[in-house]
């Protein structure tokens, strides 16, 4: 039976309202895009003890899933020409709920699940940007800002409701993990009412293989990929930069705190200002711009104004991420040929993502310190800054 608020309405003055519950039902999938991912690291000592795993097994819990979103990217979009979009997508969030829940169940759930719902990530990720550009054709920006503060909200939620739910809550490592599957599929339910079953028709321009030869394309998939490394590293070896300088853990992790919550800023507002003014451009590198200083500032004088240096990386980061997802939505010519063009820029960002802490950790390694990882990303942050904006110049902007 269809729910009485179900938006399959015809008239004009009802479109207002199905349009409004389908972007309610966008902001709830993507806000269950990252739990999966933030709530292993904060139960990571735990899980090592109790299951009695190695370093490189622990590492593996959180790179799995991010391997998994860049690996299974491209499957999106030749499901979602057979299936529907909307189909594929309800699918994907299905395998998170499934992949979430059994984590607890000892350490063949926990890979097993880490990888199943990094599958649904991946998919469900790459949907997003093709369904806003069909959905909301002239607010892709807004929208992609509004979506990306959910993604982001998400991960903070996770990783701040995760231990003292295992702890606190006494539901232990297990149940900690698995009650995230509960979000998630509220989510699945409320897209499924507002959507619906039925498989959608698919366009006859519809493309599924990946842009190979797209130089716009390569140009869009580098600084996705350039800004995941970024970010990625960053959030791996931020806090360990300064306990190796004397400060607390508690402060550390403040300072890590404080990097990831203004990224919602950022996230909201730079792809509306960019709306308005009808460029990426200025706005990429502003945002690549902030990262790229607060790494540099983090690198030489670490101690001189910590919590504005970990603002103005959490300003860039988040700006730089919304915006990135706002130009591979707006470079591909048709709502169909999104997922292709999202497809071969999270297949390549997320793999660069996967290998950014690796290589900022054997950097310190090599170097006895934290200077060298830091400036090699700054470093990076001037070849993403170039790679931006000269992929918003390639094709006209909305």
């Amino acid at each position: 039976m269809r729910s009485s608020w179900r938006p399959r309405l015809r008239s004009g003055a009802d479109l207002p309202t199905a349009t409004a519950w389908w972007l309610v039902a966008i902001l709830a999938v993507a806000a269950n895009l990252r739990p999966a991912v933030a709530s292993v690291p904060p139960l990571i000592d735990a899980i090592t003890a109790d299951l009695r795993l190695s370093g490189p097994a622990a590492g593996l819990l959180t790179t799995l899933p991010v391997l998994c979103m860049g690996l299974f990217a491209p499957v999106a979009a030749v499901a979602a020409r057979r299936f529907g979009a909307p189909l594929v997508l309800a699918g994907a969030v299905a395998l998170i709920v499934a992949g979430s829940a059994v984590r607890g169940a000892g350490a063949v759930g926990l890979y097993t699940g880490s990888a199943v719902a990094g599958i649904g990530i991946a998919v469900a990720g790459t949907l997003l940007p093709g369904l806003v550009k069909a959905r909301f054709p002239e607010r892709v920006g807004p929208v992609t800002g509004l979506y990306t503060a959910g993604l982001i909200g998400g991960a903070l939620l996770a990783a701040g409701a995760t231990e003292p739910l295992a702890t606190v809550g006494g539901l232990g490592w297990p149940g900690a993990l698995a009650l995230w599957a509960l979000p998630a599929a509220a989510a699945l339910t409320l897209w499924l009412v507002v959507t619906g079953p039925a498989r959608a028709p698919t366009p006859p321009d519809a493309r599924v293989g990946l842009p190979w030869r797209d130089r716009t394309a390569w140009l869009a998939t580098g600084y996705m990929g350039g800004q995941s490394l970024l970010f990625y590293a960053t959030l791996a070896w931020l806090a360990a930069c300064y306990t190796s300088l004397g400060v607390d853990a508690t402060t550390a992790g403040l300072l890590l705190a404080v990097f990831s919550a203004t990224q919602l800023v950022s996230a909201l507002g730079l792809p509306l200002l960019a709306h308005r003014s009808g460029r990426l451009g200025p706005w990429i590198a502003l945002s690549v711009g902030l990262c790229t200083a607060g790494l540099a500032l983090v690198a030489v004088v670490p101690l001189v104004a910590p919590w504005l240096w970990a603002t103005i990386l959490g300003l860039g980061m988040g700006g730089q991420f919304a915006l990135a997802l706002t130009l591979v939505t707006q470079i591909a010519p048709t709502p169909a040929a999104a997922p292709s063009y999202s497809g071969l820029a999270f297949l390549v960002g997320y793999l660069l993502a996967a290998v950014g802490p690796v290589a900022a950790g054997a950097l310190r390694d090599l170097s006895g310190g934290y200077e060298v990882p830091f400036l090699g990303l700054a470093a990076v942050g001037v070849v993403v800054l170039v790679l931006g904006v000269a992929a918003s110049r390639t094709r006209p902007e909305p």
